[in-house]
C-alpha cells in the first residue's frame, strides 16, 4: 500500500459495512454492551473497554504519523531552500570612481547592463574569426587561439559541429597540420550587421611559408556570423567567465572565398 492511499484510509474512514443477519443471533436492541433483559457481563464491560482503549491509542498513533511526516517534508523543503540560498553569491561589486586629484567623484554597487553594446559584439566577431581563421608555427599560440574560437561556441549549436569539421576535417583546414609548411593571417576589413543578430564579416588572408615568404596573392573572405548573448547561470563557471565574459556565443555561421 502507498503513502497516499495510506494517508486516504486515516482522513477519510471507510463506513461500516453491515454484516449479513445470523439466525442464531437475536435482533433485539442491545444497551451497555447487552440485551434487554440481561444482566450486565463483566467481561463483555473489559472488552469493550480494551477496545475503546486500544481504538485511541491507534488513532492517536495515525495522527503522530501524519503529523511527523508533515514535519519530515518541511525540514526537507526548509533545508532545500538553504542550501539553494547558499549557492548564490552575496558579493556585490562596488565601484569607486576618483578624479586625478584621487578625489571620490562616484560611488555606488554596479548596475545590471541592459542590452550590450554592439561595438562590443563587433569587437568580439572580429576576434572569433581572426583566431578561427588564423595559422601560426607557434603552436602554444595557435592553442591560445583555437580555445578561444571555441569559448564562444555552445555544445548544441550547429556553428559547433561546423568548427569541428573545420579544425579536424582535412589537413588543408586543419591549422596544425598547415602550420608545419605554412602561416596564414587574418586581416578584418569590414564588420557589418545585417539584422540585429546577424553580421557580415569581411576580412583577407594572407598565405606565406615557414621562411615569410608570400606563397600567393591575398584572398578576401566573406562570412555571416550569427550571435546570441547566453544568461549566466550558476552552473557557469569561473573559467568560462574569463574566456567569454560578456557571454556572446556564435549560434551559426557560414564562410566562402569571394576572390
Amino acid at each position: 500500500m502507498s503513502i497516499g492511499d495510506t494517508f486516504k484510509g486515516w482522513i477519510f474512514k471507510k463506513p461500516a459495512t453491515c454484516e449479513p443477519s445470523d439466525p442464531r443471533r437475536s435482533n433485539d436492541s442491545i444497551a451497555g454492551g447487552r440485551r434487554a433483559g440481561e444482566a450486565e457481563n463483566p467481561y463483555l464491560a473489559a472488552r469493550r473497554t480494551w477496545n475503546e482503549h486500544l481504538g485511541a491509542v491507534v488513532s492517536q498513533r495515525q495522527n503522530w504519523q501524519v503529523i511527523g511526516i508533515l514535519s519530515l517534508l518541511i525540514a526537507l523543503a526548509s533545508v532545500g531552500g538553504v542550501i539553494h540560498i547558499g549557492s548564490q553569491s552575496k558579493y556585490i561589486p562596488y565601484v569607486v570612481q576618483v578624479d586625478k586629484l584621487g578625489q571620490t567623484v562616484a560611488a555606488g554597487p554596479v548596475q545590471a547592463t541592459g542590452k550590450t553594446d554592439p561595438r562590443v559584439i563587433h569587437a568580439a566577431i572580429a576576434d572569433w574569426i581572426g583566431c578561427a581563421r588564423m595559422v601560426s608555427p607557434d603552436v602554444a599560440m595557435q592553442r591560445k587561439c583555437v580555445f578561444k574560437a571555441y569559448s564562444m561556441l555552445a555544445p548544441n549549436d550547429p556553428a559547433t559541429p561546423k568548427m569541428n569539421e573545420w579544425l579536424n576535417g582535412t589537413p588543408d583546414s586543419s591549422p596544425f597540420k598547415r602550420a608545419e609548411k605554412e602561416m596564414v593571417s587574418v586581416e578584418i576589413k569590414t564588420v557589418i550587421p545585417q539584422t540585429p543578430d546577424t553580421w557580415q564579416v569581411e576580412w583577407v588572408e594572407t598565405t606565406r611559408d615557414r621562411q615569410g615568404s608570400p606563397k600567393s596573392q591575398p584572398v578576401t573572405w566573406r562570412a555571416l556570423v550569427t550571435t546570441y548573448i547566453a544568461e549566466v547561470t550558476p552552473s557557469t563557471t569561473d573559467e568560462q567567465l574569463r574566456n567569454n565574459p560578456l557571454s556572446i556565443f556564435v549560434r551559426d555561421y557560414s564562410w566562402s572565398r569571394v576572390q
